[in-house]
C-alpha cells in the first residue's frame, strides 16, 4: 500500500476507533401496539446515530407496515399466531364501541383491560422462537417499554441477565420509588389538573396507598413461571435494578412531578420539524385565506360510528377554515373539506396556515401540536385522553368536548372559538418556545441518557431508597415502632395514674 493510501486509511482508523469502541448492541421491546413502536423506532434512530447498532422487537401484524424507517435497524418478529392486536384489544375489551354506546367505564372495565393485556403478554413471553432469538443476539442493553399493562414483561432482562433501561409515557412514580406528595401530583386515573379538591385529594392519597401495596398489572408469579431458574422477586424489584428510567413527558405539556436523577422527563419523542407537504395537500392548504383546521383521531384503527361522521362533517362545512380530515372512510375532497385516509400530521400541524387541531388527545399529537405552537379542540374517546384533553384545558392551550353529545352547531363554534381566540395561540406558542429551549429533540435526549448508563451504568444515580425494601421505604418500621413508644408510654402512665389514685383513695380512708 502507497503511503498516499496508507496514511488516509489510518487516520480514519484513528478516528473512528473510539467512536466503534464503545458501541453496543441494543434490543428495544416496545408495547405491541403502533404508536408505542413508532416512538421506539425513532429512540433508536437517534441511538444508531451514537453508532449502536440497534434491534427492536416487532410484533407480526406491524412488520410490514414501514414504522421502522432506518433500515440500520434490525427487525425482530414475534407474535405471528396473535394477529392484529390493536384490533384484538379494542373487541376484547369493547373499549372503543362502549364509548360510542354512551357506557362510563368502570373498575370492571380496568380489570378486563388488565387481564387482556397480561394474556397477549404471557403469550409473547411463551414464545420460545422470540425469547431464543434475543439471547442469541447477546445484547449488551436492553430498553423495555415501562407501559402500565405491559409490564410483565419487565421480566425479561432478569431472566436473560441484561442490563436495562426503561421508556413509557409517563413517569411511574410508585414504580421507581420517586417520593412524591399526592394532594400535588398527578395520577393517570384522575381528571387531569393539579388543583384538586378536599374529596380528591383523599381520593388520590387512598388510591395511591391501594397501588403502593398492590400493583394489579403485574402477576406475582410471573418470575416462577418465566425464569425458574432464578431466585424470586417481584416486577417492582426488578424495575428498581433499571439503569435509568425516561418518560415521555415534562412539565411544560404535563404538570411539574418529583423526581430523582435516574429518572428524566424528556418531552414527546414524536416531534420534528415540519417537512414539505404533498402537492395536492399543499395546494389545498395554501389557498384557503382564512386558514386550516387539521382533523385526526390518531394513526390506530378507531372507528367512527357514521353519525357522528355526519356531524362532524356538518360542523366542518359551516366553518370558514380548510379542513384536512384523517378519516377511515377514503379519499375525498368536497368544498372546504379534504378527507383522506393518511394525512402528514406534523407536516400539517407545522404549516404557517394550520389554526387548530382537532384531535382524540393522543400523546403524539399532542406534542406535535405543541411543538409546532397549535392550538388543540380535544374530542377524547379512551384510555389517558381525557385526562390530556383537561388538562390542554387547564394549561390553555384549547378546550375539549364530549363528541357524542355535541352538537353541529356547538363543535362549530368551539373549532371557531379555538382557531380565533388569541389566548389559546398565544399560551400554546409560548409553551412551544420553552419545549425547544429545553429539550431540542426529546429522541436525541433519550438516546443521550442510554448512551451514558451504558458507558458508565447508573448506579452512581440510584437513590437509596431503591435499593432498601419497601417496608423501610415507606417508614413502616419507624411508624410501628414510634407506635409502640406511645402505645408503651401511654399504658405507663395510665398504669402510674391507677396507681396514684389507689394511694390516694387509701390515704383518704385512713384521714377519714
Amino acid at each position: 500500500m502507497s503511503n498516499k493510501m496508507f496514511y488516509p486509511a489510518l487516520l480514519a482508523v484513528l478516528v473512528v476507533s473510539p467512536y466503534l469502541c464503545g458501541a453496543k448492541h441494543v434490543v428495544m421491546m416496545p408495547a405491541p401496539t403502533k404508536s408505542y413502536l413508532i416512538y421506539h423506532a425513532k429512540v433508536g434512530h437517534a441511538l444508531t446515530e451514537l453508532g449502536h447498532t440497534v434491534s427492536i422487537c416487532v410484533p407480526d401484524y406491524l412488520a410490514n407496515k414501514g414504522l421502522v424507517p432506518n433500515k440500520a435497524i434490525g427487525i425482530i418478529k414475534y407474535g405471528k399466531q396473535l394477529g392484529d392486536i390493536e384490533a384484538y384489544i379494542f373487541n376484547k375489551t369493547n373499549i372503543i364501541a362502549g364509548f360510542w354506546a354512551g357506557e362510563v367505564p368502570g373498575i370492571g372495565n380496568l380489570g378486563i383491560l388488565i387481564n387482556t393485556f397480561k394474556e397477549l403478554v404471557n403469550q409473547i413471553l411463551s414464545e420460545e422462537a422470540f425469547i431464543t432469538s434475543i439471547r442469541d443476539l447477546k445484547p449488551d442493553f436492553l430498553i423495555l417499554e415501562s407501559f402500565v399493562f405491559t409490564r410483565n414483561l419487565i421480566v425479561l432482562p432478569y431472566k436473560l441477565d441484561i442490563p436495562f433501561g426503561l421508556i413509557g409515557p409517563s413517569q411511574d412514580s410508585l414504580l421507581n420509588r420517586v417520593p412524591f406528595n399526592s394532594a400535588s401530583e398527578t395520577f393517570f386515573f384522575e381528571n387531569g389538573s393539579d388543583r384538586k379538591t378536599f374529596l380528591e385529594r383523599v381520593k388520590a392519597v387512598v388510591a395511591s396507598a391501594i397501588l403502593m401495596a398492590y400493583d394489579p398489572f403485574t402477576d406475582a408469579d410471573i418470575v416462577t413461571r418465566y425464569a425458574p431458574d432464578k431466585p424470586y422477586t417481584t416486577i417492582r424489584e426488578i424495575a428498581l435494578k433499571a439503569e435509568i428510567s425516561i418518560a415521555e413527558t415534562d412539565h411544560i405539556l404535563d404538570y411539574p412531578q418529583s423526581t430523582l436523577p435516574n429518572t428524566r422527563r424528556v418531552g414527546g419523542f414524536s416531534v420534528s420539524d415540519a417537512k414539505p407537504l404533498p402537492q395536492d395537500i399543499k395546494s389545498f392548504v395554501e389557498r384557503s385565506s382564512r386558514g386550516v383546521a387539521v382533523v385526526s383521531f390518531g394513526g390506530g384503527d378507531i372507528k367512527v360510528p357514521d353519525h357522528i361522521k355526519s356531524k362532524m362533517a356538518t360542523a366542518f362545512q359551516k366553518l370558514d377554515l380548510n379542513i384536512v380530515w384523517k378519516t377511515n372512510g377514503g379519499n375525498e375532497k368536497e368544498d372546504n373539506i379534504l378527507a383522506l385516509n393518511w394525512i402528514p400530521q406534523n407536516d400539517l400541524l407545522g404549516h404557517p396556515k394550520t389554526k387548530v387541531f382537532i384531535s382524540h388527545c393522543g400523546t403524539n399529537g399532542q406534542y406535535e401540536a405543541l411543538y409546532h405552537g397549535v392550538p388543540i379542540l380535544c374530542l377524547p374517546i379512551f384510555g389517558d385522553q381525557f385526562y390530556n384533553a383537561n388538562r390542554i384545558y387547564v394549561k390553555g392551550f384549547g378546550l375539549y368536548a364530549d363528541i357524542r353529545d355535541i352538537t353541529a352547531k356547538k363543535l362549530t363554534q368551539l373549532i371557531q372559538q379555538v382557531a380565533d381566540d388569541s389566548k389559546y395561540r398565544t399560551n400554546i406558542q409560548k409553551a412551544s418556545q420553552i419545549f425547544k429551549e429545553l429539550h431540542k429533540i426529546p429522541s436525541k435526549e433519550a438516546a443521550y441518557w442510554f448512551d451514558h448508563v451504558m458507558k458508565y451504568g447508573g448506579d452512581y444515580m440510584r437513590s437509596s431508597g431503591q435499593q432498601i425494601p419497601l417496608y423501610q421505604f415507606l417508614l413502616i418500621d419507624v411508624i410501628a415502632f414510634l407506635l409502640a413508644v406511645v402505645i408503651v408510654f401511654t399504658l405507663v402512665v395510665c398504669l402510674i395514674l391507677r396507681m396514684c389514685c389507689r394511694r390516694f383513695k387509701k390515704s383518704k380512708l385512713k384521714t377519714a
